[in-house]
């Protein structure tokens, strides 16, 4: 933990992400509404895209803050990935963020295997429907393939590390 003032300010890769998060929220409604062609409802397509373009980025930066600010996810990150914590930060402060921090991995492998479902169960569709929800199937498999790689090891990760230390016995 760095303990600095400035810990919840953005860095660019942070508003990089926000921004992507913004773009991919309008972008994923109107594809899919092209992809279903002229039947589709415009408005829908709209509507969703300007909440999707709103919400995505706020339920991130929510996240962030609830987790102490992006500074302090990356740190925790990079705790989990080296498979150590420095000794300056106390037990009582790293462990329960690595704790929190498998709870997000499990909820990201969660969404992957929801993503490969969805991907399924596209197929099925696409298999009796148009040739666009094939698109539409192959977007769910490449998104949870892509949280699968993201995720891959993290959990095992996390558990190493908070077996890593034994917790200090408190003298009364």
């Amino acid at each position: 933990m760095t303990g600095e003032r400035d810990d919840d300010r953005l860095d660019a890769a942070g508003w990089w992400q926000l921004g992507g998060m913004a773009a991919l929220g309008v972008a994923a409604p109107l594809v899919f509404g092209l992809l279903m062609g002229p039947g589709f409802p415009r408005v829908a397509v709209v509507v969703l895209a300007l909440a999707l373009g709103v919400v995505l980025p706020v339920v991130q930066l929510r996240s962030w803050w609830a987790r102490g600010g992006r500074a302090a996810v990356l740190e925790t990150r990079s705790w989990v990935v080296a498979g150590r914590v420095p000794d300056t930060v106390p037990e009582d402060a790293w462990r329960p963020r690595v704790r929190r921090y498998g709870d997000d991995v499990d909820r990201a492998v969660f969404g992957a295997w929801a993503g490969a479902v969805l991907a399924v169960l596209w197929v099925v569709l696409a298999a009796t429907g148009q040739p666009a929800d094939w698109l539409i199937a192959a977007g769910w498999a490449v998104t949870a393939g892509v949280r699968f790689v993201q995720t891959r090891g993290e959990r095992a990760a996390v558990q190493r590390l908070l077996a890593s230390r034994t917790p200090v016995p408190v003298v009364p």
